[in-house]
């Protein structure tokens, strides 16, 4: 996993400062004035080694490091952490200047740092997240891991103010999840750099995927106490992969791109197809469970929306979903979030049409799409009906020969 020779050099020859159940902290002395805090991301296969992004470039620099490594991975959401954070700070008392650092979890830990180090002098944080709450955990890509796992809260966010004149924060352009936490971010006057690339593992990508080491040059500027320390100092130092702005319209799901830009408000009304029961046409062996379409079909309101579909029937002419609902209703509004994971399943969703019924036996079509606009679901526009009908049953049936697979289906209304 490490280059062997820094491994020796920049670990087993730091010494082990503190250590508890929730954070192991070493010391790298280099007899410098000066020390950098690095706080180490979940790592390759989450194992969080405490210089695994910044491997073989920090020795570069004559500067001492402090390694720290959460063993948890909960995003410093603990009392154990202020603890800790008061220890390092306390130890760093004998340096003159004190840098921090990390990626991802990491740089969440390096900004939070400040909050406990009032001499800290400049703070460097790749993709940090800026809040650990669910509401901002609750996406497809990095942050996946940490869903719905951190149940109490030390740390609300990961902004405080007196971080934000001395920090620079490195982000991917091309990311919608890093995008979202950079636009909080910069809301609250952080200097934000973005990096005309999708990865995540910034450090590794700016020193492993261009003809130079873009992560040497911007840690010279990082130490460099003449130069500025700014938005404006790093793009310039990194002017050739550099992006103005992210990039607000594409998400990239491998060699395609969606649109996002458009999100939908919804509605303040009872949501009614949680308690309902769903079924479809047939299953096949794409499908989730492959003996039963009830269980099948009852993924469209009981999963949680991503961009894979949560139900799929087999190959057949006008494949169809349904939902019961609990008692007839007043429905007022439906919202149909396609699949999005390949554009070219996505554009099945095309033609169809959708029913209701009072009785699951006799059905009258209410609303046909006849045309060729995408239909997005997690990314893109989803498809928002605005109903005043009264119904128990809702059918959306497929006009062709094809598979339907959707990712989630909302009814809202009121019960008659």
């Amino acid at each position: 996993m490490f280059d062997d020779d820094f491994f020796w050099e920049g670990f087993y020859m730091s010494d082990l400062i503190y250590n508890d159940d929730y954070y192991e902290v070493s010391h790298w002395n280099r007899e410098s004035n000066n020390v950098t805090v690095v706080f180490s991301s979940a790592g390759n296969l989450a194992l969080a080694e405490p210089v695994e992004e910044f491997r073989n470039t920090v020795k570069n620099f004559n500067i001492s490091y402090i390694f720290i490594r959460s063993k948890h991975h909960d995003w410093y959401n603990n009392i154990s952490s202020i603890k800790m954070f008061r220890f390092v700070d306390n130890f760093c008392k004998m340096y003159q200047y004190i840098f921090s650092m990390g990626e991802s979890l990491g740089g969440s830990g390096a900004i939070l740092f400040s909050k406990y180090c009032s001499r800290l002098t400049r703070i460097l944080s790749f993709s940090p997240q800026y809040s650990a709450l669910p509401s901002f955990c609750k996406w497809f890509g990095p942050l996946s891991p940490i869903d719905g796992k951190i149940s109490t809260f030390a740390f609300s966010d990961y902004a405080p103010e007196n971080a934000a004149s001395k920090s620079v924060l490195i982000y991917p352009a091309c990311s919608y999840e890093d995008s979202m936490h950079a636009k909080f971010y910069k809301a609250d006057n952080f200097n934000v750099v973005f990096i005309d690339t999708h990865h995540h593992d910034m450090a590794r990508h700016l020193k492993k995927d261009y003809q130079a080491n873009y992560l040497n040059i911007l840690l010279d500027a990082f130490y460099n106490l003449h130069l500025e320390f700014s938005d404006k100092s790093i793009i310039g130092a990194l002017y050739n992969i550099s992006e103005r702005s992210p990039k607000p319209f594409t998400q990239w799901i491998g060699s395609h791109t969606f649109r996002y830009d458009v999100f939908i408000n919804l509605p303040n009304l009872p949501l009614i197809s949680d308690e309902g029961k769903a079924d479809q046409s047939s299953v096949c062996e794409y499908s989730f469970e492959k003996h039963n379409t009830a269980v099948e079909a009852q993924r469209a309101v009981t999963e949680p929306l991503q961009m894979a579909p949560a139900f799929h029937t087999g190959f057949e002419k006008n494949p169809w979903w349904s939902l019961e609902l609990k008692e007839r209703a007043h429905i007022k509004q439906i919202v149909i979030f396609n699949r999005c994971d390949v554009e070219e399943y996505a554009r099945r969703f095309n033609k169809f049409s959708i029913l209701k019924s009072e009785d699951g036996l006799s059905w009258e079509e209410f609303y046909e799409k006849t045309n060729t606009n995408y239909v997005g679901g997690e990314f893109g526009e989803p498809l928002q009906i605005e109903t005043d009908i009264i119904a128990r049953y809702i059918k959306i049936v497929l006009n062709g020969t094809s598979f339907l697979h959707l990712s989630k289906v909302n009814i809202y209304g009121d019960y008659v």
